[in-house]
């Protein structure tokens, strides 16, 4: 599974408005970021500035996403990122600027040793188990 499928599968698809959907995953993400979204404020704002970890079982994000999207909102984002590296399962890290994310820049981190950390127009690769954080 490459990173468009895994963001839209366990995340995306819970944003992406209905009548948008085409099921390409990778079209699906390049429309997505570029939205505006309703927040859980009743305004509405593109996926910019904020963080969001994703995972099979859960997502966590600091995107004020509806309720209705069942991600976890507000929390810390060094525990999010722990949590989802410690947990064996698969997890997209990303790091949303002001710039436009693109499908091209999710990666999907399988093993702590090679954690991906993905922004706009590139993706940082780091051994987390090495970080003074990991043992915390």
């Amino acid at each position: 599974m490459n990173g468009a499928e895994f963001f839209m599968q366990h995340a995306g698809y819970r944003l992406l408005p209905p009548d948008r959907k085409t099921d390409d995953a990778v079209h699906d993400a390049d429309v997505l970021f570029g939205l505006s979204l309703p927040l859980n404020t009743g305004a509405t704002l593109r996926l910019s500035s904020c963080w969001m970890v994703v995972t099979p079982s859960w997502v966590e994000t600091s995107f004020k996403a509806p309720t209705s999207t069942a991600f976890r909102v507000g929390g810390e984002r060094a525990v999010a990122i722990l949590a989802a590296l410690k947990s064996e399962e698969p997890c997209l890290l990303l790091a949303l600027g002001k710039r436009t994310l693109a499908a091209r820049d999710l990666f999907v981190t399988y093993d702590p040793r090679a954690t991906r950390l993905c922004s706009e127009g590139f993706t940082k690769t780091f051994d987390a188990t090495k970080e003074r954080w990991w043992t915390s």
